[in-house]
């Protein structure tokens, strides 16, 4: 698998960059949450519009992340192929589930506007049954960031700490989605995107050819 074109080496950094920016921008003014359906309403219904933007950033974040994802995938493939063909699909199929996710909760912010008990039932329906649909796409999410992770990590190299802070922003996101704690995604996008400089670092200093070796 060939290195990226330099011409194209500046958007994949920049994708680094920008995408986890305005994911954590995103999750910095996003509203409390709550499992419960009724709660969760009551809470959007209170910061509709913060609700709305933390969403629209969200959403916009994951897409412009697809060129990042790329070049994470490329540099574990070109020591580890198979693992970094299964990390790139695992994650571009997680940019899917996610960006549903983010749709419907823009949706769901102008909903709860009109029809409080409807939103209440459309959440309800949403967790229960489109959800769960959803799920192996999200969960593609986690597998495919640490098949990048473990084995950058553990060959040393400057892409180590990157992936250390990629991997635990993961971690905290995950946990996020658990417990319905705001404060852990925060925490874990900011770190992803704190890793996401130190990827871009490396690439405009040092190329996808020099970094190769760091994955295995």
């Amino acid at each position: 698998m060939n290195p990226s074109p330099p011409r194209f080496r500046g958007i994949e950094a920049w994708s680094l960059i920008v995408a986890p920016a305005l994911m954590s921008g995103g999750d910095l003014m996003h509203p409390p949450e709550s499992w419960d359906s009724a709660a969760q309403v009551a809470i959007i219904a209170a910061a509709a519009g913060r609700w709305y933007l933390a969403h629209l950033l969200l959403f916009v974040g994951i897409l412009l992340f697809v060129p990042g994802i790329l070049v994470l995938s490329r540099t574990l493939a070109l020591q580890r192929p198979t693992l970094g063909y299964a990390s790139r699909v695992l994650l571009l199929v997680s940019v899917g589930a996610l960006s549903a996710v983010f749709a419907f909760e823009m949706v769901l912010g102008d909903f709860v506007m009109v029809d409080r008990p409807a939103a209440v039932a459309l959440v309800e329906t949403f967790n229960s049954r489109v959800l769960v649909a959803l799920l192996p796409g999200l969960v593609a999410f986690f597998v495919g960031t640490w098949l990048f992770v473990a084995p950058v990590a553990a060959a040393g190299g400057p892409l180590r700490w990157p992936a250390v802070c990629l991997g635990l922003g993961a971690l905290l996101i995950l946990g996020e989605i658990i417990a319905a704690q705001v404060i852990l995604s925060q925490i874990g996008n900011v770190l992803v995107f704190i890793a996401g400089i130190g990827v871009a670092r490396v690439l405009w200093s040092e190329g996808p050819t020099s970094v190769a070796g760091l994955a295995g």
